[in-house]
């Protein structure tokens, strides 16, 4: 069951952090009054629009869902909206809104281009946006124009079906890494940010073939966000019966009590992130994630996994991310993966790294300098 919020005229604004789709934004607050960090955020899915759907891993795009989710990132990503809830699904826990970008409907936009359908009413009364009829007369027009999903050209929507390669995470045999890297060392590739996993680990689509990979940044690395443990599977042996003379083992192995299933289950608990580990990655993800980035690769490891440098544009220049997050004291200089970089390079990162030790940033915040064990010159005999 629906429940509006038709009545509650409260408009809100926030910033776009993701675009999951061509009818869907995530936001966070950009109030005065909201503390630095982490900051809250909340999924708002157009009211009364039908957007194509991506592809999960291994699946098909409905025809037109890349370009439709184009649109809107390219629109909104990164751009302060204002946004009001028109009413939630608490069945499918989602909460659908009118979005405005400076004074203009952003569902508007979305289907004036052909890029979402409208359904003109939910499941229940008041699933519906408030601006339904501009809506439909705006789809109508669309459609007479051939725009987008109603294009009328023979052979579009196949045509806008992607063709996605195997992803490389979990199976290193479906991408070529070593020959990426032979033919692509050095030289910047584009690529989209789809996810963060850490504060110096991307998830990314090479473009424009879509190959899905991860991404280690060259020379640093971020606080790990935890991860759940894999469930320790408990078998519970069966009382078995001696064939030979119908009885019983002498002491039988009893199930187990609530008390032993409570340690279990506690010993598979989630393993608690380090410190500034979600900072650390809410940084990164309000930079780059779902930005369009230019990757240079600077090696991969066993598991197909790039290690290279990232930057995203910033205006007309483009900003070097892993350098603001070590000068930000999010990252730490790692010698591991920097041997692979030029000598400018690591010279930044390890001044960065110096710098932020001196005012004790974020997680250096309990630095204490090493002990020197030299003597002043004329304390020496």
């Amino acid at each position: 069951m629906a429940t509006t919020a038709a009545g509650n005229s409260a408009w809100y604004k926030a910033k776009v952090k993701a675009v999951t789709s061509g009818d869907c934004v995530v936001v966070v607050s950009v109030a005065a009054n909201a503390k630095s960090g982490v900051l809250p955020e909340k999924s708002i899915t157009l009211s009364s629009l039908i957007a194509p759907r991506l592809a999960r891993r291994g699946g098909v795009d409905e025809a037109f869902a890349w370009e439709s989710r184009e649109f809107l990132r390219k629109l909104c990503i990164g751009r302060e909206i204002t946004f009001r809830i028109d009413y939630t699904v608490p069945s499918i826990n989602r909460e659908f809104g009118t979005v405005f970008l400076g004074d203009k409907n952003v569902a508007m936009l979305v289907v004036s281009q052909g890029w979402a359908k409208v359904r003109e009413q939910g499941q229940q009364k008041g699933e519906v946006s408030p601006f339904l009829a501009e809506l439909l007369r705006l789809e109508e027009q669309a459609k007479q124009e051939g725009l987008g999903r109603w294009s009328k050209v023979p052979g579009a929507a196949e045509a806008s079906i992607r063709n996605l390669p195997p992803s490389a995470l979990g199976d290193a045999s479906n991408f070529d890494a070593m020959g990426l890297l032979a033919k692509s060392k050095g030289v910047p590739m584009e690529a989209l940010v789809e996810q963060v996993r850490d504060g110096s680990t991307l998830r990314i689509y090479l473009l424009p073939e879509f190959q899905f990979v991860q991404v280690f940044v060259a020379g640093i690395q971020s606080p790990q966000m935890g991860r759940r443990a894999a469930p320790e599977t408990v078998v519970e042996p069966e009382v078995t019966v001696d064939s030979t003379n119908g009885d019983a083992p002498a002491e039988p192995r009893a199930p187990l009590t609530s008390a032993q299933r409570l340690a279990v289950s506690a010993s598979a608990a989630e393993t608690s992130a380090d410190p500034f580990g979600p900072d650390a990655k809410f940084f990164t993800e309000m930079r780059v994630l779902n930005r369009d980035v230019r990757i240079v690769l600077e090696g991969v490891d066993k598991f197909s996994n790039l290690i290279g440098s990232v930057y995203y544009p910033d205006g007309e220049s483009a900003k070097d991310w892993p350098l603001e997050l070590v000068e930000n004291g999010f990252a730490k200089y790692v010698e591991w993966s920097a041997h692979m970089m030029e000598e400018d390079a690591k010279r930044k990162l390890k001044s960065a790294e110096l710098e932020a030790k001196k005012s004790r940033l974020r997680i250096w915040t309990n630095y204490v300098p090493p002990v020197s064990n030299s003597k002043a010159i004329h304390d020496q005999n």
